[in-house]
């Protein structure tokens, strides 16, 4: 058998003008896509956009002050004439107050409307797709972030931000809120609040608590997994065209005169798809990452989750050849064939968002997609991307799985018997 993997390696490397353009190629599709598509998604300033945002105040800021007071004294030491000289300072800078004018305030109002609501109808809403995000002022903010301003300690009550997933608007909506957090880090490093005796004044600069979504997803990473799913699936159409050559040049027939199993024959042809495939998709993923960065700060437990991803789609796609193969040596007329086979990878390519990116399809079509084999491979590496949760990723991986040994044994069914091809 390891002779037939050989002699189907060997045609590919031989036809190297095949072989550059089908490394080449994705490369070259993956930075035109990224250059055309550069700012399609990205802040515009003559745009407008209508951020829902929701906030939810948990927090007393009377009691803020009497809290802070306390902890003056308690944890700081300091004597009540130093503490009540400090809260009278403190008092002109309220944390709350300012996040509530920055919300309003005219450079955003175009921009986001702000709802003052309780965190479950807020939770809610969010849910139901009415609101794009929230903001969480937990119990405790005020004094929390005056008293580590004070002090320099760690806050323990930091600003939460919580979204349903990640979507352009929540990634922007991210951004604002960063803004208020270097803004107000600025405020009161001018303040210097209750000219406290240090260097730096420091501020917490808040939590961020996502609620069903991790890592942001972006169309510069999407395009490479794409263009690397597609180009898998026209491999699987390659191995079933050079079969034709084979049939039309006699090797078949020749292969059968030697008495070999000839199942050797398919199963080599399925072994060189996957290590085709395989180092194909990975040559996309890791050079597209050094021009483009497309994975930034990833460990090494990433890659090898995203190497355990492409070997389940290169398996897959390795089972598609074999029925293709198959299906190539039962029919009379190859370049029909081919025609077929052109038609399934296109119908594959469109629903698996492929050729278009899958977003923009109807949510039935997008279910669809997510059993092709590429769709497949990008629902994984979107969650992947995301959570780097292996539990994350379990069933479609198992779908992965099952559509390998579909159509495989699909392809060794329809192989044909002696006498047949």
């Amino acid at each position: 058998m390891l002779s037939f993997i050989k002699k189907d390696l060997l045609m590919f490397w031989r036809d190297r003008k095949e072989l550059i353009t089908v490394l080449v190629l994705p490369i070259i599709l993956v930075m035109v896509l990224n250059f055309a598509f550069a700012g399609l998604f990205g802040f515009n300033e003559d745009a407008k956009m209508d951020l829902q945002l929701a906030v939810v105040n948990q927090d007393d800021g009377t009691e803020a002050m009497i809290h802070l007071k306390e902890r003056l004294v308690k944890e700081a030491g300091l004597d009540e004439e130093q503490t009540a000289e400090i809260l009278g300072q403190a008092t002109l800078i309220q944390p709350i107050s300012m996040l509530e004018d920055y919300l309003h305030s005219d450079n955003l109002k175009d921009w986001v409307t702000v709802h003052e609501m309780a965190e479950n109808e807020a939770v809610a809403k969010v849910e139901e797709g009415e609101l794009d995000g929230i903001i969480i002022i937990p119990d405790g903010f005020t004094t929390d972030s005056l008293y580590s301003a004070l002090t320099g300690e760690p806050p323990t009550v930091p600003l939460k931000y919580k979204i349903q997933m990640e979507t352009n608007d929540t990634s922007t909506l991210s951004q604002i809120i960063q803004g208020f957090m270097d803004q107000i880090n600025v405020q009161f490093a001018l303040q210097k609040v209750g000219g406290a005796p240090q260097e730096e004044v420091i501020l917490p600069e808040g939590g961020l608590e996502k609620v069903g979504a991790g890592e942001s997803f972006t169309l510069t990473q999407y395009f490479p997994i794409a263009i690397g799913a597609l180009f898998t699936l026209f491999l699987a159409a390659t191995v079933a065209t050079k079969t034709g050559e084979e049939i039309r040049q006699k090797v078949f027939h020749r292969i059968l005169l030697t008495n070999s199993h000839p199942f050797h024959f398919l199963i080599g042809k399925m072994v060189s798809t996957f290590c085709l495939a395989w180092l194909q998709t990975m040559f996309v993923f890791i050079l597209s990452h050094f021009i483009l960065d497309i994975f930034p700060g990833r460990t090494i437990f990433f890659w090898l989750g995203t190497i355990g991803i492409v070997t389940l789609l290169s398996l897959a796609i390795s089972a598609l050849s074999a029925v293709f193969t198959s299906i190539s040596l039962r029919v009379s007329d190859i370049d029909a064939a081919n025609g077929i086979f052109m038609i399934v990878i296109i119908l594959f390519g469109i629903i698996g968002g492929s050729f278009v990116p899958v977003y923009i399809l109807p949510d039935w079509l997008q279910k669809i997609g997510e059993w092709t084999p590429n769709g497949l491979s990008l629902a994984i590496m979107t969650q992947w991307i995301q959570f780097e949760d292996f539990s994350s990723i379990i069933k479609p991986s198992m779908i992965l799985v099952v559509f390998f040994i579909l159509c495989t044994v699909i392809g060794l069914a329809l192989y044909p018997k002696r006498g047949e091809a």
